[in-house]
C-alpha cells in the first residue's frame, strides 16, 4: 500500500490524527502544569497521563457524534486540517506523509526493543533476579528483619548475594522486594529501611488501575512519539509518588534522601580537558538525565513539599476537557 493510500485509510487517519490529538494534549497539559505551578508528583502523572489517554477515544468518539467531520465543510471550521499538511506534494512525494512514517516506525521500534522485548523477557524468567538461587528470606537474615519490623506493609523480601549495593522489586503474582548482601551491608538501619519503603510502594501501586489501564493504553498507542515521552515523564514522577508513600510510613525523609545519594549518586567524574573534549554518547546522555532525576527526587524531599489535594483532581479534569474542546477542531 502506497503511503496516500495508508493515510486515507482508517487504520492512517487514526493514527495522523492521535499524533495530532496527543501534541494538542501535551501542549496543555504543560501549560497548565505552568500556570498553576503544580508541584505535587500525583497531580502531575495524572496532567502527563491526559495525552496518553485522550488520543486513544477522541477519532472514534467524534467520527460517532459527527459523521461529517471530513467533510469539506467541516475542515473549512477546524483550527488545524492535517490532510492539507499531509496531501502536500513536492517532486512526486509527500514529505509531512513519509516524516509521519518515519517518525512511527521509529517510535514503534524503541517500543519494541526497550519496553515489550524487556517486559517479554522478564515475564518468561519468572520475574526474578539473575541470582535468586543465592535469595535468603528476610526472617533468616538480622539486618532486613530489624528495618522491617516497624513496617506496617512488607510483602516478601529477599537477600541476594551480590557484592554490589542494589535493590529491585517485582511485580505481579510474585511481588517481592530484593536487596542484595552488600546493601543489607553499607546501609544503616534507617536509610535501609527507607529504601525497602520505596521499593513495596511500587509494589502496592502497581496493582493501580488507573497505572495499569494507562500502560495498555501507552502500549496500543506504541507508535506515538509524544504518547513515548509523556509516559516517561510519568513513570518519573511515579518515582517520587513512591517517595512520598515510603515517607507517610517510616516518617523518614532524611533516611530516603541519604539511601537515594549512596545508591544513586557516585561521585561525577572530572570533566575531560579543552583539548581532548569529546561528543557525548548515547550512554552518558542516559546516565545524566538518570542523575538529574535523582537529583530532582533529593531535591523535592528535602524540601518537604507536601500533597496539594485541592487542585488534585481540578487539574488533569481542566486539562482534559480543555483537550477534547480543542482537539474536536483538529482534524
Amino acid at each position: 500500500m502506497s503511503l496516500p493510500g495508508f493515510f486515507h485509510s482508517w487504520p492512517g487517519l487514526y493514527v495522523a490524527q492521535a499524533f495530532f490529538h496527543s501534541l494538542v494534549a501535551a501542549i496543555v497539559a504543560e501549560i497548565a502544569i505552568k500556570a498553576w505551578n503544580v508541584r505535587d508528583p500525583a497531580v502531575r502523572q495524572r496532567v502527563f497521563l491526559v495525552p496518553i489517554v485522550v488520543p486513544v477515544f477522541l477519532f472514534p468518539l467524534c467520527r460517532l457524534f459527527r459523521p461529517d467531520r471530513g467533510s469539506a465543510h467541516f475542515r473549512l471550521g477546524t483550527i488545524f486540517d492535517s490532510g492539507r499538511w499531509l496531501e502536500l506534494e513536492t517532486l512526486g512525494i509527500h514529505p509531512a506523509m513519509a516524516g509521519l512514517a518515519v517518525v512511527f516506525t521509529i517510535t514503534s521500534l524503541v517500543f519494541l526493543f526497550q519496553e515489550l522485548i524487556p517486559i517479554l523477557r522478564h515475564s518468561f524468567e519468572g520475574g526474578t533476579p539473575g541470582k535468586a538461587a543465592c535469595k535468603v528470606d528476610r526472617l533468616e537474615d538480622p539486618g532486613i528483619r530489624t528495618a522491617t519490623g516497624t513496617l506496617p506493609v512488607v510483602p516478601a523480601v529477599f537477600v541476594v548475594e551480590d557484592d554490589d549495593p542494589l535493590i529491585c522489586s517485582t511485580t505481579g503474582k510474585s511481588a517481592a522486594v530484593y536487596v542484595s548482601s552488600s546493601l543489607v551491608a553499607t546501609l544503616p538501619e534507617e536509610e535501609l529501611r527507607s529504601a525497602i519503603a520505596h521499593e513495596i510502594s511500587h509494589v502496592v501501586r502497581s496493582r493501580h488501575p488507573m497505572l495499569v489501564g494507562a500502560y495498555l493504553l501507552r502500549a496500543l498507542m506504541f507508535f506515538n512519539p509524544v504518547v513515548l515521552m509523556e509516559f516517561r515523564r510519568a513513570a518519573q514522577e511515579e518515582e517520587k509518588v513512591c517517595d512520598a508513600f515510603a515517607v507517610s510510613i517510616t516518617g523518614n525523609r532524611r533516611g530516603l534522601v541519604q539511601a537515594l545519594r549512596k545508591l544513586y549518586l557516585p561521585p561525577e567524574e572530572p570533566p575531560p580537558p579543552r583539548g581532548r573534549r569529546t561528543r557525548k554518547t548515547a550512554k552518558e546522555i542516559e546516565e545524566r538525565s538518570h542523575r538529574l532525576n535523582i537529583e530532582s527526587r533529593i531535591s523535592r524531599l528535602e524540601s518537604g513539599d507536601d500533597h496539594d489535594s485541592g487542585i488534585r483532581w481540578m487539574v488533569p479534569a481542566a486539562v482534559t476537557v480543555a483537550t477534547v474542546l480543542i482537539d474536536y477542531f483538529v482534524t
